[in-house]
């Protein structure tokens, strides 16, 4: 019966991590943008085929401007969040969370005035589960022309600023905006963006950045080589299981398309295909959202099933009394 206990051991430790596994071979690559369809609403939240770009909307929402915000999924609590701001107080960007099974959402608290992260970027850090957002801030004292980065309080939606992406003219390069974020496995933090100066001789270019998550700081990678449209820079961006960095971008004047990112150099190259039929591109919902993975379906917490699992070991538990009696 030693056996049977051990053998069942094991067996609730491989259950668990076939959960883990299953649900992140199960899941999708999710965007935000506009409201699309017969109720479209102000925003919408789409599924996004990693290997083409097409697009399946999920939900339209109603009331929240999220479709330029940043959007990023919490994998220890199964939920989604995403940044942008109420209709009825545009002018205050806040926090939200997102039930991708049933379209309902929460709003946090408005933010202060001096920060705005409606068209930031949005992600969460898979080693440390800290979340980031990128955004503006401005203290009225100095005419921040970089973005800034923030942490984001889960629980309450709070930001508390870190440091900027750079700085403000006219030295060499300032102006750099970060509006698109996306975590690597290992815990760097990678960026769309742009800025002005000699390193940026065009400054609508988007470019990769990383982002030192200390001070704010950017460095560039390099241009993607996409120069039409909104080319990427507003995008956010999301790493596929196995390691490609993806993301949004214009196709043509449109439509757009999804692209895969060479984290070495920032080049982009379109999954989407190239030399299309004008506006035929897959991304019809805009390019300025935010992009994450999630599973498709809920996924069960670590203490539910570990509490399985206990369940198990006690009707073992129960067998071998029984059997000890006889």
């Amino acid at each position: 019966m030693k056996h049977s206990m051990k053998f069942m051991s094991h067996a609730v430790a491989a259950m668990a991590l076939s959960i883990a596994f299953s649900s992140q071979a199960g899941a999708a690559l999710y965007a935000t943008g506009g409201g699309s369809g017969p109720n479209a609403g102000l925003s919408g939240l789409y599924t996004v085929d990693p290997l083409n770009g097409a697009s399946t909307l999920v939900w339209n929402f109603q009331g929240i401007h999220i479709y330029a915000g940043g959007l990023a999924y919490d994998a220890s609590t199964d939920n989604m969040y995403a940044t942008g701001a109420e209709d009825s107080t545009s002018g205050d960007s806040r926090l939200f969370s997102i039930n991708r099974h049933t379209g309902t959402t929460t709003s946090f608290g408005a933010l202060s005035s001096s920060i705005n992260i409606s068209s930031g970027g949005l992600a969460i850090n898979p080693v440390t589960g800290i979340m980031y957002a990128s955004g503006w801030y401005n203290d009225g004292l100095t005419a921040h022309q970089s973005t800034a980065l923030f942490t984001i309080d889960k629980s309450t939606g709070a930001a508390a600023l870190i440091g900027f992406a750079g700085g403000n003219c006219c030295g060499s390069d300032f102006g750099l905006v970060l509006t698109g974020l996306g975590f690597r496995s290992d815990g760097t933090l990678f960026a769309n963006g742009s800025a002005t100066g000699p390193s940026y001789p065009d400054a609508n270019t988007s470019h990769l950045f990383t982002v030192d998550l200390a001070t704010g700081a950017a460095m560039n990678i390099g241009p993607s080589g996409v120069i039409l449209g909104r080319s990427l820079k507003y995008s956010g961006l999301a790493f596929d299981a196995d390691g490609t960095l993806l993301s949004l971008g214009s196709l043509d004047a449109a439509s757009g398309a999804l692209y895969s990112i060479d984290t070495l150099n920032g080049a982009a190259t379109s999954l989407s295909g190239t030399g299309l039929p004008y506006a035929t591109g897959p991304i019809h919902f805009g390019v300025d959202g935010g992009l994450t993975f999630a599973p498709t379906a809920a996924v069960p917490l670590p203490a539910d099933v570990w509490l399985l699992g206990s369940g198990l070991l006690g009707l073992v538990g129960m067998a071998r009394k029984k059997r000890n009696r006889r």
